[in-house]
């Protein structure tokens, strides 16, 4: 679903003009571990977007609504009947805040020809006239992946009966991952503080991924800084709306940052507060959007961690294994206060003007 001039979006599925044996792993994030990002984008170049103008509000037309929800419920593959005069050739086409695929493609219809086999458990709960937000946390109680749960909520599936609407994929991400932050935080809050202070670290397509994990109320700070062309830029997110996040890009990547977090917090039943450091140095990357923050957190949080027992250490540590140094990442934010570091001044240096 992506927004047109709302109330109409323009709504359909990702598929291939080709029947793959293994066509599923192409819209399936979960399954990429140890593919690398030449794989991964040339599965994404065999997805066209075949899609349809759909009235978000009215749900109509209806048979392409409900086809595009049967989609969603499925958990087999789907053979569909589509009318288009041509088919472009296949090349990535970047969607912001999404992952890429191949061009859009414009259908008059879609028609389901096969009989998929339904989830029975998505089923259960969608039919439920209760909020989004416990239809959200059920699912993903029941492992269904972030973007399963996202596609069933912009399809109109989830929500009180009388209140759903189909809603563009990027809100649909945000609604969703919000409403899982809040069920969580209030899950933690009655949980034990951690008793150590560690440190994961990962690797994940040349961004660099160093988190910190440390004893108090659940929170996640994230700040990503890249070194292109010989610029160094900086966002940062901190939960605290006393310091608002500098820009939309660095806000969506922290929110993905922040659902790989928070599920690893709840899996644990333990409260920490924990610090995101995210370097980015390939370009190549930023096709990937947001994905590449949630996959890199999750990679590094199953990592063995490092256990660090003091703020000199904590200091220490970070400033061996920051690039750029910590006065980068720090300067002119409150990033030492909220790691127990003092807040003091950094001296001056090559970021002091660090522009974010």
């Amino acid at each position: 679903m992506q927004t047109n001039k709302y109330p109409i979006l323009s709504g359909g599925v990702l598929a291939s003009t080709e029947p793959l044996e293994w066509l599923s792993i192409y819209d399936h994030p979960e399954a990429w571990e140890g593919l690398n990002r030449d794989a991964i984008l040339s599965m994404r170049r065999h997805l066209y977007q075949f899609a349809i103008s759909i009235n978000a509000r009215d749900m109509q037309p209806r048979d392409t609504v409900e086809s595009l929800q049967t989609i969603a419920l499925s958990v087999t593959p789907v053979v569909l009947g589509v009318e288009v005069t041509s088919v472009p050739s296949r090349h990535l086409h970047t969607r912001g805040g999404l992952l890429p695929c191949s061009p859009t493609v414009q259908v008059k219809s879609l028609d389901v020809l096969s009989d998929p086999e339904i989830s029975n458990v998505a089923k259960r709960i969608t039919e439920k006239d209760i909020p989004a937000s416990e239809s959200i946390w059920s699912l993903l109680d029941y492992d269904y992946s972030l973007d399963r749960v996202v596609r069933l909520m912009s399809v109109g599936l989830l929500g009180k009966l009388a209140n759903r609407r189909l809603v563009p994929m990027k809100s649909a991400y945000k609604a969703v991952i919000d409403s899982f932050i809040s069920r969580a935080v209030m899950e933690l809050v009655e949980k034990p503080f951690a008793d150590a202070t560690k440190m994961h670290l990962a690797n994940l397509f040349g961004d660099t991924f160093t988190i910190i994990m440390q004893p108090g109320e659940p929170r996640v700070d994230y700040v990503r800084i890249g070194q292109l062309g010989g610029k160094t830029s900086r966002g940062t997110s901190f939960e605290d709306l006393k310091y608002p996040d500098t820009d939309p890009r660095t806000s969506v990547f922290a929110d993905h940052a922040r659902f790989s977090i928070y599920s690893e917090l709840v899996r644990e039943k333990t409260s920490y507060h924990v610090t995101v450091f995210h370097s980015f140095q390939d370009q190549r990357n930023a096709i990937l959007g947001p994905w590449i923050a949630r996959a890199g957190v999750k990679r590094a949080l199953e990592t063995s961690p490092v256990f660090l027992d003091s703020e000199t250490n904590v200091r220490t540590i970070l400033e061996s294994v920051l690039r750029p140094s910590l006065d980068a990442w720090a300067h002119d934010t409150p990033l030492l206060e909220r790691l127990g570091l003092g807040g003091e001044s950094l001296s001056n240096g090559p970021f002091a003007t660090l522009a974010n």
